[in-house]
């Protein structure tokens, strides 16, 4: 989650890297830099805007040995409002309309799906039975909650929509 780590990448052929989405969009600011916000909180921790930057550019570049990585974490809101709380962003249900989100304002939606999907195949090299999921420009609204888990911009709009999975 460091920019130093971005610049080793090309340093080592058998270096690769995985990044969520909520450290492609959050700072240590945004988790602590007022009032804690518990549902920010992860580990590794979020770091400061030029590491933050530094994570945007390369995946956004579509970096061949850069992969999205999940790293969901659903803790029920009373493990997360609480002394203690367990580390993690729940993104699970929306990650897909944020990276569209983040791509789409930085003009590489082009490059969305090496970083989703192309990316992970070829490091792996692994071909997975061939799935689609089709993301559409409308508004949705993210659920206060799923569950007993707040998610990442609960009760906010975003621009993206999954329209269908095939």
């Amino acid at each position: 989650t460091t920019r130093e780590a971005v610049e080793t990448l090309d340093k080592y052929d058998n270096l690769y890297a995985t990044i969520t989405v909520h450290h492609l969009m959050i700072t240590l600011d945004d988790v602590a830099g007022g009032m804690l916000r518990p549902h920010l909180f992860c580990k590794p921790i979020a770091k400061r805007p030029h590491d933050r930057d530094a994570l945007l550019k390369i995946a956004l570049a579509a970096h061949p040995k850069v992969m999205f990585g999940s790293d969901s974490a659903p803790h029920p809101k009373h493990k997360k409002e609480s002394c203690g709380c367990g580390a993690g962003v729940f993104t699970a249900p929306i990650a897909l309309q944020l990276l569209c989100e983040i791509f789409e304002q930085h003009n590489a939606l082009d490059n969305l799906q090496a970083f989703v999907s192309d990316n992970a195949q070829r490091i792996y090299g692994i071909c997975p039975e061939y799935k689609e999921v089709v993301l559409v420009k409308r508004d949705f609204t993210v659920p206060e909650m799923y569950g007993e888990v707040v998610p990442m911009r609960a009760g906010e709009i975003l621009k993206w929509s999954i329209e269908r999975v095939d």
